[in-house]
């Protein structure tokens, strides 16, 4: 039970971009799912929300793959 947790501790993350180019920029705040299915049998979750020049990524995977 212990290493399951430090498993989901270890591959999970997040990271925050910031877009110099205006053109890119999302005026009104903007949420989506970027959890892909491409590997059904991987636990992973991924979650970005958007404003202005800020991005902020959320991911949270158990390294099953």
């Amino acid at each position: 039970m212990e290493n399951n947790k430090m498993n989901w501790l270890k591959y999970s993350g997040a990271s925050i971009v910031i877009t110099l180019n205006p053109v890119h920029w999302r005026l009104r705040p903007w949420a989506r799912d970027e959890t892909t299915n491409e590997w059904p049998n991987e636990n992973i979750y991924a979650y970005a929300v958007t404003w202005l020049f800020l991005t902020i990524r959320v991911w949270v995977n158990d390294g099953s793959w």
